[in-house]
């Protein structure tokens, strides 16, 4: 089982993205992606979204880094 975890800084807030995957010789048995919003001045972090559709949390992942905050708009409606 392996985890990975991506950082994406930002001046107010960081997304964190934490995915797991579990692959046998045969292929990926289990994957699984949380994303959370992390304050930088409390050190708070939100669950923003919890995805098992592998490779949606990089995508995000790139979004944020492209667009900034702004990628995140569409996960609170």
């Amino acid at each position: 089982m392996k985890t990975k975890k991506t950082i994406v800084r930002g001046l107010a807030m960081d997304i964190i993205v934490i995915e797991t995957v579990h692959t046998d010789a045969l292929g990926t048995l289990f994957y699984r992606a949380e994303i959370f919003v992390r304050e930088r001045r409390t050190g708070i972090e939100r669950l923003v979204r919890r995805t098992r559709l592998p490779g949606s949390a990089a995508e995000l992942a790139r979004a944020v880094q492209r667009l900034g905050v702004r990628a995140l708009d569409h996960l609170a409606a």
